[in-house]
């Protein structure tokens, strides 16, 4: 099944084209990566999915459904989280706080029942806060629970991010740059994390990275942007090889 599709997807601002006619679909269960230079159009096409942006021409749709009329504050509802290449937590907030935010989304009681406590609002508080440590617990995050999230170090910062997207409970996960400032260990712990909430729990995931070894390791299949255009689709060997990436990203070999 089609989670997401782009059918010739593009966006102008002024006279500049950021993305141009460009078109790929992520299926249920797939790790998809969308790679391509700096500038190349890869987060655009982010704010394209989630609705930062509206596309100038072309359709983007999810689970069949036209994102065209859908605003950025009913994204999240509809079953799509992001994390942002530079990193957005509330920096005041406590790590289980900050997966918490992202459960509210889902929740079940009312804002006037929990400002005045009653035992629905309360149950359902607690039933966000139980969830969020399960995802602590996935993101190897349980022992820094209670720390302020700015006082983290910058890969758990990133594995916390992922974890609030997770608790909006969606169909399909857009992970921007997750592996960015993180050391050799960091990312193969966290491609065994992304392969699991994808084998474990059954998330679609699209990624946009730089790290090539991390994305040819961890996607089955990889679109290639550059001056916003797709200039190659396919599986990562057929990737890696083809001359137009090379050119105009990979530059060498990724062997």
């Amino acid at each position: 099944m089609t989670v997401l599709e782009l059918d010739d997807a593009s966006i102008k601002f002024g006279g500049l084209i950021a993305v141009n006619k460009v078109s790929f679909q992520v299926n249920e269960g797939q790790i998809f990566g969308l790679i391509g230079p700096n500038g190349a159009g890869k987060t655009t096409c982010f704010n394209l999915i989630t609705g930062v942006y509206k596309p100038t021409s072309g359709s983007i749709t999810f689970l069949g459904k036209s994102l065209s009329d859908v605003h950025t504050d009913k994204i999240a509802g509809l079953g799509i989280a992001r994390t942002f290449q530079n990193i957005r937590l509330f920096s005041s907030l406590s790590v289980v706080e900050n997966v918490m935010v992202g459960g509210l989304l889902r929740r079940k009681s009312s804002l006037p029942s929990a400002l005045i406590y009653l035992p629905s609002s309360v149950t359902d508080t607690a039933q966000i806060r139980h969830r969020a440590l399960e995802l602590l617990e996935v993101l190897d995050l349980t022992d820094v629970a209670d720390v302020r999230s700015k006082d983290l170090p910058y890969g758990k910062q990133r594995r916390l991010e992922i974890a609030r997207a997770l608790a909006t409970d969606p169909k399909l996960l857009l992970l921007d740059e997750p592996a960015a400032g993180m050391n050799p260990n960091e990312k193969v712990d966290l491609m065994n994390t992304v392969k699991r909430l994808r084998d474990d729990f059954g998330k679609t995931i699209l990624v946009i990275e730089h790290d090539m070894k991390f994305v040819m390791n961890l996607c089955e299949n990889i679109s290639v942007l550059d001056h916003g255009e797709k200039i190659a689709e396919g599986l990562p060997q057929e990737v890696r090889s083809n001359p137009k990436v090379i050119s105009a990203y990979l530059g060498e070999s990724t062997n």
